[in-house]
């Protein structure tokens, strides 16, 4: 929104300066004339809103979670939370979602499947796993450490948030319509 209203004000501006450009380049008389005609004629105001579609939305918000994320990994020093993002496709589709994990998940999905004869599951905790559950909590906290502490990484998750919020509100928009 805040882009949107930043490149709306450019716009204007720069669409002011074209229309004062052939006033300034004309004679005394003609300003005259067109100050007195500007003073009763109502103005027009036009504001060009760029819109962006779900696709590039969604491109934005995979970007900044990349972003958060890569400034995460640069802060961070325990390598089991360092968090990797891609495309994976859930079983059974061919549908490609974005994910990123951290290490230590990654790690727990790998042994449960092989104590589950490589069963496929999508929860590394299914059985309740106290350590997975501490190692979590643990990675929760480090985040939380991290972004308190380092304004860069908290202006990178502003960002992600910001990003995801217009697309989700522009997903229900268009739900809607």
């Amino acid at each position: 929104m805040e882009t949107t209203m930043k490149q709306t004000h450019m716009i204007l501006a720069l669409f002011g300066a074209v229309l004062a450009f052939p006033m300034a380049a004309a004679g005394q008389n003609e300003q005259a004339s067109a100050g007195a005609a500007s003073k009763t004629a109502a103005i027009d105001n036009i504001v060009v809103v760029g819109e962006k579609s779900l696709a590039e939305l969604r491109r934005e918000v995979v970007r900044a979670e990349e972003d958060f994320y890569s400034v995460f990994n640069k802060l961070n020093d325990e390598k089991d939370y360092n968090v990797r993002c891609f495309y994976e496709s859930p079983t059974g589709t061919h549908m490609k979602n974005h994910v990123c994990r951290a290490r230590f998940v990654t790690k727990a999905y790998s042994q449960h499947a092989s104590r589950s004869g490589n069963k496929i599951s999508r929860v590394a905790n299914q059985d309740g796993n106290p350590a997975f559950i501490e190692k979590t909590a643990k990675y929760e906290q480090k985040m939380q450490t991290l972004i308190a502490a380092n304004p860069e990484l908290l202006a990178a998750l502003v960002e992600y948030d910001s990003a995801r919020t217009r697309f989700v509100a522009e997903r229900e928009d268009s739900a809607n319509n």
